[in-house]
């Protein structure tokens, strides 16, 4: 009896290996002519050229494959975290910050310009393009005390000995110096007969120096009403510094729309993340009655922290090829959008007990406008 079921337990597991290497070999089998099924149809839809998708970069005819941009920007930055006073409609000293509104530095529209350069791998319509951006930026913004207004500063170290009273002017000065270089390679080809994608990868490495400087001037004791305030000093003079540097990797993906007779809209949109380091710098001084500056604070911070940086183009652009396709020439007009996450880093001391507490990351940077560009094929 016992022989019996030996001999029927090794009957059933020799069955059951010889049924699994069946249906291996079957999905085996099925794998393989799914596989062919899809490389004959990708056969089929192959385009004149032997390409599935054709090439959708400009194509001139016995040239050097390299091709030149040239941009004039218009943008404006904005970046959170900046506001320097609060200005109080109502000065009871029960309720200071009652009506009252933070001051902000006012950002204008300021110049810049980016070069690039690409070449035209013989490989499959790949091609290789970097570019540099350049732009200074800056923002000027003063708020002068009126009669039964207090203007409370928000910049002084809280445990300063004017911490707690009001100035009767303040004045801030922001400042920003921008350079981005990017190197990437991409393929941009034909979806449809009007719509191309340019899916791209590479490297960003950039450049970020602000700094901010807020004055206070004349500081006074407050008194009810404002009518007899006590002044206990000239100025006080806050320098911020904050600097960065950081390289990483860069996707994104570029669509043209096309409209006909060479008109186009396009649509491009990217992200980077980079490593990167920040230095940044507090400096107060205090200027007493007498007029003699005392330095209350002088601290330099450093540290490295990856951060994001997302970007997003709009427009028209116009192409032309002339002199029988040996050139190529387009001008493009749009919209551009830079986000620079967690920018703002400059010290900010908020305790008044423990003298060494402050925050960081305070507001992300922006950079948006208007951008003319124009590219030249040869």
């Amino acid at each position: 009896m016992q022989w019996n079921a030996n001999k029927m337990w090794q009957t059933a597991a020799a069955s059951l290996v010889a049924m699994t290497s069946y249906l291996n070999a079957d999905y085996d089998n099925a794998q393989m002519r799914n596989l062919e099924n899809r490389v004959s149809t990708l056969e089929q839809k192959k385009g004149a050229n032997g390409m599935i998708n054709p090439n959708g970069r400009p194509e001139v005819r016995d040239g050097a494959d390299i091709f030149i941009t040239g941009d004039a920007l218009l943008w404006q930055a904005h970046e959170g975290g900046l506001g320097f006073a609060i200005e109080s409609e109502l000065a009871h000293l029960d309720t200071p910050l009652d009506h009252s509104s933070v001051e902000n530095p006012h950002f204008k529209y300021d110049w810049g310009f980016r070069l690039g350069a690409g070449y035209n791998l013989p490989h499959d319509g790949w091609d290789l393009y970097a570019d540099w951006t350049h732009i200074n930026m800056r923002s000027h913004h003063e708020e002068a005390g009126e009669e039964g207004e207090f203007l409370w500063p928000m910049w002084i170290h809280p445990a300063s000995p004017f911490s707690l009273n009001v100035v009767g002017e303040a004045e801030a000065r922001w400042k920003m110096h921008l350079n981005v270089i990017d190197l990437d390679m991409g393929r941009e080809f034909f979806t449809s007969k009007w719509l191309t994608f340019r899916p791209h990868f590479g490297l960003r490495s950039a450049w970020i120096r602000q700094s901010y400087d807020v004055d206070y001037e004349g500081i006074y004791t407050p008194a009810e009403g404002n009518l007899n305030p006590i002044k206990v000093g000239d100025e006080i003079k806050i320098d911020l510094n904050n600097k960065f540097w950081g390289i990483g990797p860069r996707f994104g993906l570029d669509t043209q729309w096309g409209l006909g007779t060479g008109f186009s809209l396009y649509g491009n949109a990217s992200i980077s993340l980079l490593y990167g380091f920040f230095s940044s710098y507090f400096h107060e001084l205090d200027r007493r009655l007498n007029g003699i500056g005392v330095p209350y604070a002088a601290t330099h911070n450093s540290f490295r922290q990856t951060t994001a940086v997302s970007d997003l183009q709009l427009g028209l652009r116009y192409d032309h090829m002339f002199s029988n396709d040996r050139f190529h020439f387009n001008i493009q007009a749009g919209w551009e959008h830079h986000m620079f996450f967690s920018q703002n880093q400059f010290v900010r001391f908020v305790d008044n007990i423990e003298k060494g507490n402050f925050v960081v990351n305070q507001g992300d940077l922006t950079t948006q406008g208007w951008t003319l560009s124009a590219r030249f094929d040869f």
